[in-house]
């Protein structure tokens, strides 16, 4: 037995040592292992940070096509919107102006991008980044290819969806050295034939793209201390996680120093190639500095350098606990033999060959167990990763349970949504985010579903640490065992708020105004029909709408400004809110005009007595300490009488309020049906003066202007008639101020100017001497386009701009000062004269004399019919005439009738005059066959 025993410690002798050795080997090839293991992930990581920049940039042309789309849709939406509201309301020159303003300062695409627009025939009309070159043609633009850039633009619009996409070369911003590709997205505006557009030079959103892909890579780690750091050819380090002096606090001089070789170190190896480099370095936490392993890749293309590497360390400490690990289960596999042992030497020597051959089974079976906990080990490791990463970078809040609803994790989304640290958290229930909003049906509910679905998702409302309750979009997942017992619950979070405000002001937008938070024609209109409803089943019940237009109020917007306006209009909003009743509604309708629908109305009088309210609030000083104020005028429409719908009832207050402005503004009108045949009377002219435009139906009279002294022909003012094909000759004053407030004096003031022009030059050929050309220009006509229509109509004519005169009122001079400054200085540049109509009569001081650089004063008539007798006349006619001498003015006196008027006026200095002692206004024929036969 002694001998069996002790062949037995022998052969278990033999087999421990034999293990121990075999251990040490398999220690030594796990070190290999390990090692050759991280070279490979570091490759891995590097290929993938790779193909992942080059994916990101590779999405460029798409993500410009997208983004420029998006753009040029969000612009032509605010177009269109400005062109819906305003285009019935202003001037079609107006109305362009506040489109290419309101698209003026639009920037995208990190300030580069900018919404372009042109018309049809390749005229740019608006270019933020060079306005000068606005209203030039750009139809010849061609870029180094020679590449029409303006027609491919048109061309692309050219198609049933009115849209799409072009590409050409140009400069980029601040350089004209080399022409790169650029990418644009264009859509046609159709009430203009507009082409809009924007776009951005693809290598631009190349950078972009790489930018965030690079800043996107610092977030990445693999295993214990690994993490990419991507630097630029030039060795500058543009991203990285661990410890660089270059982009986090600077280290010492040493480390420094040590930096600064490792960096040449990378770039030397990056111009052999790439390839494996060592180095010392800093773990991410500071310590060090370890041996480390690295993988230098050069991407020439993208002027990128990736590196990423491994510590040996980390590898040792791997090593460690697998030695660790060995020693322990060897421990237990010795005690085990020991055992075994003891039992042998009590057992029969005829046992040991059972005992040998159990003894290698065990060995063999170690061996496997060995094996196996090795692969599990690398297997768990990969997917503890990967599980770890989506995990800790995904955008929408993780919690996890366990099965006893314990949090026991959650991410970093999970902490910015709700502002708990996981701190806070760990191992609470989540009841404490209830935000008291649902009652306990709801969560019965929801663990019903949840346990009989095994998930459950939905709007919720909880709260966040700092109080807020807020709205989350919940999920949550049962995860089970393989027993399918409930192991945890995973809920998923995505908040809300945003998304809720957003659709809250739309909400807003919908039914208020949001100038003055007023109910808009939208909630006036359906709260109207909710009172017509009710009256209907009250045996017809009186309300009425009363329809308030300030008076002159776009005089205070061109005076002071649209911001002031702005202002004003609220307080008017708020004055008229506070004349209300209960149940009353005021509305802003839009722009200068209001509505207030007074509900129950048991008799007029409340009408009355609340328009005599109105007029009085409204018209108290605006300012404290000013005289500044505004007037209103009231129509009134009552139900059913005036109307049986919102629309009828709108339209004969709009009648209404339109009778008030002719009755001298400042007072309420009651609609009545004579009014609603004014109004038809009214749409009437407008649209016979349409087509008395379309069909040439105007022509001009002349009348003759005279030196006082010598009795000589000097000049004629063009004045405009309308030859009715069925009423005959129709009065100017039934005609111009409709074409005034309708718009339509753009046209008819444009062809007044060619005709007068070509009449002028004509005269002058004939009599071979200076005969001047006076033409009146209104307000509506003075605007900038101006220029360009005198310049023509004198090109097309020959006229010598000199010999035209351009009269303007003094409520032209008095419209937006500094813009009619400017725009009198270009009209003198050209050379023609400028003369002030109807001094006087208006508003305007001797100021305006002095700043704007007029040629030419006309008395008005008022002042001339009573002279020489009237004293007070005679006084005031010198004293303008000496105003006129003293700022180098010619006087012209309108509306003379005798020669006692021309004996006064050239004894005063007067130096030229018109009216019916001379000629009254003649046809085009009898003035040529009188004066120029």
């Amino acid at each position: 037995m002694a001998i069996a025993v002790a062949l037995l410690v022998i052969v278990a002798s033999h087999f421990l040592l034999k293990n121990h050795a075999d251990n040490s080997q398999r220690l030594a090839a796990l070190e290999q292992e390990f090692l050759q293991k991280g070279q490979d992930r570091v490759v891995q990581e590097v290929e993938s940070a790779q193909d992942y920049i080059r994916y990101f940039v590779a999405q460029a042309e798409t993500v410009l096509k997208e983004q420029a789309r998006a753009e040029v849709l969000k612009a032509h939406t605010i177009a269109t919107t400005i062109y819906a509201r305003e285009h019935d309301r202003r001037p079609e020159a107006e109305v362009k102006t506040l489109i290419t303003e309101a698209l003026r300062g639009i920037r995208f695409f990190n300030g580069r991008g900018y919404i372009f627009i042109d018309d049809s025939a390749g005229t740019c009309i608006l270019l933020p980044t060079s306005p000068s070159v606005e209203g030039t043609s750009l139809y010849d633009s061609q870029d180094d290819t020679g590449h029409y850039i303006m027609r491919g633009l048109l061309s692309a619009v050219d198609n049933t969806q009115g849209e799409g996409y072009s590409r050409y070369r140009w400069y980029p911003p601040q350089s004209e050295e080399q022409m790169f590709e650029k990418l644009t997205f264009v859509k046609k505006f159709e009430p203009y034939g507009w082409v809009m557009g924007a776009g951005d030079y693809l290598a631009h959103i190349e950078g972009d793209l790489k930018k965030q892909a690079i800043e996107r890579l610092q977030a990445i780690h693999f295993g214990k201390y690994g993490y990419i750091f991507v630097m630029s050819q030039q060795g500058e380090i543009l991203s990285t996680s661990g410890v660089s002096y270059q982009v986090s606090e600077p280290l010492n001089k040493e480390a420094q120093l040590l930096e600064k070789r490792i960096i040449a170190k990378i770039r030397n190896k990056a111009k052999q190639g790439g390839g494996f480099i060592n180095y010392d370095w800093f773990l991410p936490n500071g310590e060090g500095p370890y041996p480390k392993i690295s993988l230098v890749k050069n991407i020439e293309a993208l002027d990128l350098i990736l590196i990423a590497g491994f510590y040996p360390q980390e590898v040792k400490e791997l090593l460690q606990e697998q030695v660790e690990l060995l020693s322990q289960t060897q421990q237990e596999d010795r005690d085990q033999l020991y055992l075994f042992l003891i039992i042998v030497a009590v057992i029969t020597l005829a046992l040991s060959f059972i005992f040998s051959q159990w003894m290698k089974q065990k060995f063999a079976q170690y061996h496997q167990d060995i094996e196996q906990k090795k692969r599990e080990l690398y297997r768990n490791e990969d997917q503890l990763q990967l599980a770890s990463r989506v995990f800790d970078n995904a955008s929408e809040g993780i919690m996890v349970t366990n099965a006893y609803n314990r949090i026991i994790a959650v991410n970093d989304a999970f902490v910015a949504i709700t502002g708990y640290s996981s701190h806070d958290v760990m191992d609470k229930n989540p009841n404490f985010l209830r935000s008291g909003r649902h009652d306990e049906t709801f969560y019965s509910d929801m663990w019903v579903r949840l346990e009989r679905d095994g998930q459950w998702s939905g709007e919720i409302w909880n709260r966040r640490k700092n109080g807020e309750v807020f709205p989350q979009w919940l999920s949550i997942s049962t995860f089970l065992d393989e027993k399918g017992r409930v192991r945890n619950y995973i809920a998923s979070i995505a908040d809300l708020t945003d998304r809720k405000a957003v659709e809250k002001k739309l909400e807003f937008l919908s039914d208020y105004d949001p100038l003055t938070n007023l109910p808009n024609r939208r909630l006036l209109g359906h709260r109207v029909d909710q009172t017509i409803n009710v009256n209907k089943q009250n045996n017809e019940k009186q309300f009425a709408l009363l329809y308030i237009d300030l008076d002159h109020f776009k005089n205070i917007n061109d005076s002071l400004g649209h911001g002031f306006g702005d202002a004003i209009l609220q307080k008017v909003a708020k004055r008229l809110k506070s004349l209300l009743r209960e149940g009353d509604t005021v509305s802003r309708l839009s722009g200068d005009e209001f509505m207030i629908l007074m509900s129950d109305l048991d008799h007029v009088e409340l009408a009355v007595n609340l328009s005599e309210r109105i007029l009085h609030e409204v018209s108290r000083p605006l300012e404290n300490d000013s005289h500044l104020t505004v007037t209103p005028s009231i129509g009134i429409a009552v139900y059913p009488n005036d109307g049986l719908s919102f629309d009828e009832l709108l339209k004969n207050a709009d009648a209404a309020v339109h009778f008030a402005k002719m009755q001298g503004r400042n007072n309420y009108q009651f609609f009545t049906t004579e009014m609603n045949h004014q109004a038809s009377q009214r749409l009437h002219i407008e649209t016979e003066l349409r087509k008395a435009i379309k069909n040439n139906e105007f022509e001009l009279f002349y009348q003759p202007q005279f030196d006082l002294k010598n009795n000589q022909l000097v000049g004629c003012e063009a004045l405009i008639r309308w030859q009715h094909p069925e009423q005959g000759l129709v009065s100017p004053d039934a005609f111009i101020p409709l074409s005034e407030e309708t718009g339509l004096i753009i046209q008819v003031g444009r062809w007044v100017l060619q005709q007068a022009c070509m009449q002028g030059a004509k005269w002058i050929s004939l009599s071979q001497t200076m005969v001047t050309m006076s033409v009146n220009v209104s307000v509506r006509q003075f605007r900038p386009e101006l220029v360009d229509e005198v310049r023509s109509a004198l090109m097309e004519s020959g006229l010598p701009p000199s010999a035209l005169v351009i009269e303007i009122t003094e409520s032209t001079l008095m419209h937006d000062e500094e813009a009619t400054l400017v725009l009198l200085q270009e009209l003198k540049n050209i050379g023609v004269q400028l003369s002030l109509d109807d001094f006087g009569t208006g508003y305007s001081s001797m100021a305006y004399l002095k700043r704007f650089n007029l040629d030419q004063l006309k008395i008005d008539r008022a002042f001339i019919s009573d002279l020489p007798n009237d004293k007070d006349d005679a006084a005031i006619t010198s004293a303008i005439i000496d105003v006129a001498h003293h700022f180098g003015l010619v006087t012209v006196a309108e509306g003379v009738e005798t020669p006692e008027q021309v004996a006064f006026l050239a004894n005063v200095g007067c130096v030229e005059g018109q009216g019916f002692l001379y000629e009254k206004p003649i046809p085009v024929g009898v003035f040529e066959e009188k004066y120029f036969a």
